[in-house]
């Protein structure tokens, strides 16, 4: 009596986390596709690790990933490496990567960062006001923009994939 009460109240809860949960779903790419109509990026409140404005008119011209990152997020710091390696594979072909800290206290504090973690890319605050505009709601968010300023895709989340689509992405606004 006791072991089909057991096997009941198993069975029962077994049901409710499926109800409850769902079945197990493939996890879907985390890319945004921006399609035919391209945004153009909106204007950015930039500023170095010393507090002054950054100007983005260095930037016309090129590819732009804006990897949107926080000091405190392990999936941004995770993916440093991977922002390094296509910084160093495409830099010369016209790809600049900025990293913009957001949400992670002053300039001061996330100064030291860019180096423990050799970041060897731009780095540069961000204004955590502007995460509304920029449709940011988690970290790392990361925006692939054309040599004319539009927002080719976006990127929320990281891992092998979203470096996967952004190379391709990157090789196909290269050539």
């Amino acid at each position: 009596m006791r072991l089909r009460s057991i096997r009941g109240l198993i069975s029962g809860l077994s049901l409710f986390v499926l109800l409850t949960l769902g079945a197990p779903r493939a996890v879907p790419s985390p890319r945004m596709d921006i399609g035919d109509d391209e945004k153009e990026m909106p204007q950015l409140k930039l500023f170095d690790m010393d507090g002054k404005p950054f100007d983005g008119s260095t930037l016309r011209g090129s590819v732009v990933i804006f990897d949107f990152w926080a000091t405190w997020c392990k999936p941004c710091i995770n993916e440093i490496p991977e922002l390094n390696r296509l910084q160093e594979k495409y830099g010369s072909k016209g790809l600049k990567i900025v990293g913009v800290t957001m949400a992670s206290g002053e300039a001061k504090e996330a100064k030291p960062f860019v180096g423990k973690f050799n970041m060897r890319y731009t780095v540069l605050m961000g204004d955590d006001g502007q995460s509304y505009d920029l449709n940011i709601h988690s970290y790392p968010t990361t925006y692939l923009v054309t040599k004319d300023g539009k927002v080719r895709r976006s990127y929320v989340s990281s891992g092998p994939i979203k470096i996967r689509d952004l190379e391709a992405e990157i090789q196909k606004l290269l050539n």
